[in-house]
């Protein structure tokens, strides 16, 4: 994980709350992880035509579209029911961690090249045959918009508690997170697909906290167990065959 990853969330977060802060605003954000450590990532934010207009929202959309291209993430127009937003896909691939094969090495990588507003605390526990992780990822994502866009903090530092209070019950954004194995634990507000989709509400006017528990297992050693099982059920095989010929011989 590099600094790559790290300013593509914090374009890919401003493009979205410029959305996300009109009223009744829908946004989706689904992260499906493989067994190869590459990571697919779609989004989807849309508002009404009306708040779309009337907050020249897609000038703003454009001055974040140019940047992300940059980075090879295409954001495309969406347009349904009378709702106007983008949407992206893009595919986060094992080559851009520069290198690092090591988990426990990505993970403090990671947490230390997030951008601002997120935290990522991690424990890890060896056993023989797995890995346990405890992740626990913390996200303030009014703190990750660029400061040379001050026009979203300055509207909503303008607004009062109440006016917070009633923006925040008419978003609606979640993230979806898909795991190639079922976790040991989560604090997730739905699950499906078996256990292996896990699903939080976020708001984004105030911090999440996501936690998730998962146990690895280690395929190596594993496979260098299940060979060394194989080789001994050869010999006692072959040793219990030899035995049977002398013993027919005598």
């Amino acid at each position: 994980m590099n600094l790559y990853i790290s300013r593509c969330i914090r374009l890919i977060v401003a493009a979205a709350l410029l959305l996300l802060l009109c009223s009744c605003a829908r946004g989706d954000a689904h992260a499906t992880v493989h067994m190869d450590r590459s990571v697919d990532l779609d989004v989807e934010v849309s508002v009404s035509e009306n708040a779309l207009s009337s907050l020249y929202l897609q000038k703003a959309l454009e001055d974040y579209k140019q940047p992300l291209e940059q980075y090879g993430i295409q954001i495309e127009p969406l347009q349904e029911s009378g709702r106007e937003g983008f949407q992206l896909h893009h595919t986060f691939t094992a080559a851009q961690s520069d290198g690092i094969t090591n988990p426990e090495e990505a993970l403090q990588r990671l947490s230390q090249q997030l951008p601002k507003g997120m935290t990522l605390s991690s424990v890890v526990k060896k056993h023989f045959f797995t890995t346990d992780y405890q992740l626990q990822l913390t996200a303030d994502f009014l703190q990750m918009l660029p400061d040379s866009d001050p026009s979203l903090t300055d509207k909503l530092e303008s607004m009062n508690f109440i006016a917070k209070e009633l923006l925040s019950r008419q978003l609606d954004f979640s993230f979806d997170l898909t795991l190639p194995i079922r976790p040991l634990a989560h604090n997730a507000n739905r699950v499906a697909d078996d256990g292996k989709t896990l699903t939080w509400d976020i708001s984004p006017l105030s911090e999440n906290r996501l936690e998730l528990a998962v146990r690895v297992p280690n395929l190596g050693r594993i496979a260098a167990a299940a060979a060394v099982v194989l080789l001994a059920i050869i010999a006692l095989v072959l040793f219990w065959r030899r035995r049977t010929r002398k013993r027919s011989k005598g």
